[in-house]
């Protein structure tokens, strides 16, 4: 049979998960040995939460995260992401709110960077990453850095530069950033360099640079998202 499907698992999941009763769900999957655990695993995660209205799904997520974080983190927060792009689930959702909040304690902070670091980069509206970031607790520009730094995508490239402007008396720490951006070595990583070598008047930056920014374009590139895409994208 293959391991990941079982039909009578299936159907003992649904007819828990349909009905909401999380206490039941955790104290069946607590009996089932390894191997039907592991395919339980995926049979929620690749059946049942995808399909699962969203009050649901985030109520699902929340309680099999605080019930077995290592075996759950990372199942619902790969199944949240078609979801997210799609927007059948969204970061105003009440029950995100809810995970959110259950997830605020210290012990909780690698299941949030866990979960921020899967989430990022679908995110594609930097409202909403600022949002995300926020609500999971990162909310100092270095915290923020780090995650942006990890996220390549337009979104996170905008939300780096605002965060470093809190920064920008620290041109020491401005330079390590840029060189870290410059080390994923891609087209738009270039240009996130450049930019921030000439919005930040960086000196020690070196290197071959094809963006060409005009220093009156310097003004609204923090402010106005559509005018940081235009100038990070030129070629």
């Amino acid at each position: 049979m293959d391991q990941h499907y079982h039909p009578i698992l299936l159907q003992r999941l649904r007819a828990l998960f349909e009905g909401g009763d999380w206490g039941a769900l955790k104290s069946y999957l607590a009996g089932l040995s390894n191997a039907h655990f592991r395919t339980a695993g995926y049979l929620l995660g690749e059946r049942l939460l995808p399909q699962a209205p969203a009050d649901v799904f985030w109520d699902a997520t929340r309680e099999l995260i605080l019930w077995h974080p290592k075996a759950f983190t990372v199942t619902t927060g790969k199944a949240a992401l078609p979801r997210l792009q799609q927007g059948s689930l969204s970061l105003d959702d009440e029950g995100f709110r809810q995970l959110s909040a259950s997830l605020a304690a210290p012990e909780r902070a690698l299941d949030r960077q866990k979960l921020l670091l899967l989430w990022l980069p679908v995110i594609s509206d930097p409202q909403k990453m600022q949002k995300l970031l926020q609500d999971f607790g990162i909310d100092t520009p270095r915290r923020q850095v780090e995650f942006l730094l990890r996220t390549d995508n337009l979104a996170a490239a905008f939300l780096l530069l605002k965060a470093l402007r809190f920064e920008e008396h620290d041109s020491e720490y401005l330079t390590t950033v840029c060189r870290q951006v410059m080390r994923r070595g891609d087209s738009l990583s270039f240009n996130l360099a450049s930019l921030l070598r000439t919005y930040f008047d960086l000196p020690d930056i070196r290197g071959t640079f094809s963006l060409s920014i005009q220093h009156y374009e310097l003004s609204r590139l923090d402010t106005d998202f559509e005018v940081f895409k235009r100038i990070v994208t030129k070629v």
